[in-house]
């Protein structure tokens, strides 16, 4: 028995999002405040998604705590217009790719600033066949979700939620040009691997290590030297986090976004000389710690228990 992606369950702040969404291409014109969106629309149509229905939600549940400048109306034109790519078959089994609009009709109210303002959408039909039929999935959390800063953040961090409860696999390499699309890189920009490395990679990396329940690596492959070499692919690499690291985590979400990257490159440092001369904390008192940040932050009881199950001295080598 396989199981389907729109039978998975919401858990407080956590959804499952169908892979072959977090795997599209195409989205380079997509800010991070439209994939936000995106994600709110998908988690709001619930279990009714992929029926041929409108949904209706609040304007208010779709800026959040946005304070830019893009309307709510500007990110749902977007989501109308842009045509994403999804890999395929043809009716004969040869390689094919699918050209898919994310939204179907939209009625937005003109007044954002309404707190009664509403947004009345629907997916397109082919958006819908992709998400019934879907068996694969990962699991998103809202939380994590707006604290990025970076869209090619959140397109990296979607992209191993696809693959962290994968077994027997850890790492997987890319193109050059399917790991742009991935990330949503818009054509013609960054061309160059020291641009795309600096750019993108490097800071996206840094907010997924951040504020993630997992830490990513990615190395460029490189043909003709490991160091000069031509850049022709990038080797992903994951693992699921331990405690001091996944309460670094959720103590970092709660942060405010100033300064974030200052914090999350160690620029920021905090005397604590008193604290110093304390006796180091017990494991458990890690456990509970990591615990109570991880409450504070808003996660679900399912992470929690998956925390403390991998904590039981038989798993965790104690």
């Amino acid at each position: 028995m396989r199981f389907r992606t729109i039978d998975q369950k919401p858990n407080g702040d956590e959804f499952a999002k169908a892979r072959e969404l977090i795997e599209v291409r195409g989205t380079g014109s997509l800010s991070l405040q439209d994939r936000r969106v995106m994600n709110v629309l998908y988690a709001n149509a619930g279990p009714s998604i992929c029926d041929d229905v409108d949904h209706l939600i609040m304007l208010a549940e779709l800026r959040g705590s946005h304070k830019g400048g893009e309307r709510v109306t500007d990110s749902i034109r977007r989501l109308m217009r842009t045509l994403v790519e999804v890999p395929t078959k043809d009716s004969q089994g040869a390689p094919a790719t699918k050209l898919v609009q994310i939204l179907s009709d939209s009625t937005v109210t003109d007044n954002e600033n309404n707190p009664q303002g509403q947004v009345k959408y629907s997916f397109s039909r082919g958006m819908r066949d992709i998400i019934k039929d879907s068996t694969l999935w990962g699991r998103v959390k809202n939380a994590v979700v707006f604290a990025f800063t970076s869209k090619y953040a959140l397109a990296l961090y979607e992209l191993i939620t696809a693959r962290i409860n994968l077994k027997h696999k850890w790492q997987e390499e890319f193109s050059v040009k399917d790991f742009r699309a991935l990330l949503g890189v818009p054509e013609g920009k960054l061309e160059r691997a020291p641009n795309l490395l600096q750019r993108v990679i490097q800071p996206a990396c840094l907010e997924v290590n951040g504020l993630a329940d997992f830490g990513v690596k990615i190395e460029p492959i490189r043909k003709g030297g490991s160091i000069r070499g031509l850049v022709t692919g990038f080797r992903v690499s994951w693992w699921r986090k331990d405690v001091a690291d996944l309460q670094a985590a959720y103590t970092e979400l709660k942060q405010p976004k100033v300064g974030r990257r200052a914090r999350l490159e160690g620029r920021v440092e905090t005397a604590q000389p008193i604290a110093a001369r304390l006796p180091s904390p017990t494991r458990q008192q890690k456990i509970d710690a990591t615990v109570l940040a991880m409450r504070q932050a808003g996660a679900p009881d399912s992470d929690i228990e998956d925390f403390l199950s991998t904590q039981r001295p038989d798993q965790a080598g104690a």
